[in-house]
């Protein structure tokens, strides 16, 4: 059963990236809205509307230049109309896309859901709008799986559906269940905090629910030149950005903003003006959080895009629990996130993991950020979709199992054996390869010994390990073709 997800957008440009981006795969979760919100960076402005005073939120603070205001004027509003320009460019894609998998939604199903949100000014939740009733919808529907909100500008919005919930139903008699139900119901994946309406709302009236933060600005954003050098900084350079992603007819990919192509964002300030902006390498270069000078065509921005990543079926099991790791990157829970009432807050925050660099140099990065070089071969590949005419034209993901399955017990110091099988819809070879996944694992079993060959591993599992040790174990299977597309299934081995 596909996950079901809202996005909710203030439409800075990596975020008109990122829901390019994500239209490639919305054939592999139930998108039920795109809503426009507002955030500290952009906002349309209320007459009338006074600006309060500055309050710190997170990094982004530290980072970014501070809001400019007032509220009662437009602050780097880019319209509206860009969502509906957006899914006229996927309407051009989709009658290749649905040649290479099922499941893609119309367009015209895109347009029934996509939304305007409260975007008067940074954290504006006055009055209910068009945004925040579908996903109070939503929440409050009969569908027992679980909704992902997706936050790629402020929360407020859904601070407002969640409050008129609350107005709603909150003298009635059976508040208290609905608001525990709703509390598991909904998990928020979001690029960091961009108002304030998490901290002052959210957290304050319903902290059970999960607040993940997806905040992975090094590994997928803006200061990505700083990282390590190796596969994954690789293909973010203009080199495989030209050869791999850009170099098709997609309409989706057409409108995708990198360094210096030539694009213009309405609204936009010109030292956000990234494609169009003859200065904004001087602008950039050394200032801010970039440390080297970008070139033409090399990867922008997609600060935003873990939050759909997470939700994606590429095999790791993040979804169970955030801690478990995946495409995503792992994550932990903040223990001492607590509201002003003293109740503890369901906060989780990103892990960081041992990176290998190409000279062989270790050292703690992002836990994403090794998994960069597996996103964009797979977002080169979906490009090359909508750019090919039959399925044979394009390539596809293989298909891994494990044999004895991803579940398994065993005692101390017993030896575990894992077959791969691997299917490639292509016919091409596959390669199989295992991994102890060391920062996922129980300190007692981390060390544990594998030896692999091409379709097999024995584990052996420390004589130390005590009950609820948990050993977590990448399998991974590479197809040889152009995008080294790839599956993963993550093993996780119980110690009884």
């Amino acid at each position: 059963m596909k996950i079901r997800t809202i996005i909710t957008q203030d439409a800075e440009v990596d975020d008109q990236n990122s829901l390019r981006h994500f239209l490639f795969y919305a054939n592999e979760v139930e998108l039920q809205g795109i809503v426009q919100t507002s955030s500290k960076f952009h906002w349309i402005g209320i007459p009338g509307a006074v600006k309060p005073e500055k309050k710190a939120i997170d990094d982004f603070d530290s980072e970014f230049a501070e809001i400019s205001g007032p509220f009662d004027a437009p602050y780097r509003w880019p319209g509206t109309d860009w969502m509906w320009e957006v899914i006229d460019d996927y309407e051009k894609d989709y009658p290749n896309l649905v040649k290479h998998a099922d499941g893609y939604p119309t367009p015209d199903y895109l347009r029934s859901i996509t939304k305007i949100g409260n975007i008067g000014y940074e954290g504006e939740m006055e009055k209910a709008s068009e945004g925040s009733d579908l996903i109070k919808k939503h929440i409050l529907d009969d569908d027992d799986r679980t909704l992902y909100l997706q936050v790629w500008g402020g929360t407020n919005t859904i601070a407002r559906a969640l409050r008129d919930i609350q107005e709603e139903y909150g003298n009635k008699p059976e508040w208290n269940e609905l608001h525990e139900k709703i509390q598991k119901k909904v998990v928020i994946t979001a690029c960091g905090e961009q108002d304030a309406t998490y901290r002052e709302y959210v957290a304050e009236e319903w902290p059970g629910i999960q607040f993940v933060k997806t905040l992975q600005m090094m590994s997928y954003a803006y200061p990505w030149f700083i990282m390590p050098e190796g596969e994954s900084k690789d293909t973010l350079k203009a080199d495989f950005m030209t050869n791999e992603i850009l170099n098709g007819n997609s309409a989706l990919i057409k409108g995708y903003c990198t360094w210096l192509d030539g694009h213009r964002y309405e609204g936009e300030a010109e030292d956000a003006q990234f494609g169009s902006n003859p200065n904004i390498r001087q602008e950039w270069f050394g200032a801010k959080f970039i440390k080297a000078e970008p070139a033409k065509y090399d990867f922008l921005s997609e600060g935003d895009s873990p939050t759909f990543f997470a939700l994606l079926p590429w095999g790791t099991r993040t979804l169970e629990d955030f801690s478990y790791g995946g495409i995503a990157g792992r994550y932990h829970k903040v223990e001492d996130y607590r509201n002003s009432k003293g109740e503890a807050c369901n906060v989780w925050d990103v892990s960081k993991d041992i990176y290998v660099d190409r000279d062989g140099n270790e050292s703690e990065q992002e836990s994403m950020w090794q998994y960069v070089a597996d996103i964009q071969r797979d977002f080169a590949a979906r490009a090359a979709w909508a750019d090919a005419e039959s399925y044979k034209e394009g390539e596809h993901s293989p298909k891994l199992t494990v044999k004895e399955g991803v579940d398994i017990t065993c005692n101390p110091g017993d030896e575990i054996t894992l077959t791969a099988i691997a299917e490639n819809p292509d016919g091409l070879a596959t390669d199989i390869t295992f991994r102890v996944y060391r920062e996922a694992s129980s300190d007692r079993v981390k060390d544990a010994v594998l030896s692999a060959d091409d379709t097999a591993a024995r584990v052996t599992m420390p004589k130390n390990a005590k009950s609820g040790d948990r050993l977590h174990v990448l399998v991974k299977a590479t197809s040889q073709g152009r995008h080294k597309l790839f599956d993963y299934k993550q093993v996780i081995v119980n110690i009884l």
